[in-house]
């Protein structure tokens, strides 16, 4: 059987109250309430204001060093040396 979802859960910009485009590890691990706030309450505007955590700051580094070692085809070594491509 189905379950139908309420119109609630469509985006804002079609008469919702969800304003993400997408689900992330770190919404999954958020408290109800607190994804609630974050995601029907706020807007994307809203949240970018917001200063970023540890984890994010972390994110966005191995994320770079990540795509530098597949895409540039550099080493770790390279990496963490600061090595240009």
């Amino acid at each position: 059987m189905l379950i139908k979802i309420g119109k609630q859960w469509k985006h804002r910009k079609n008469g919702g109250c969800f304003t993400a485009d997408h689900l992330s590890p770190s919404q999954l691990t958020k408290s109800p309430d607190q994804w609630f706030y974050d995601y029907c309450v706020l807007d994307e505007q809203d949240r970018r204001k917001r200063p970023p955590n540890m984890k994010m700051i972390f994110g966005g580094i191995i994320g770079k060093a990540l795509q530098d070692i597949i895409v540039h085809k550099l080493t770790i070594k390279e990496v963490m040396n600061g090595k240009k491509t």
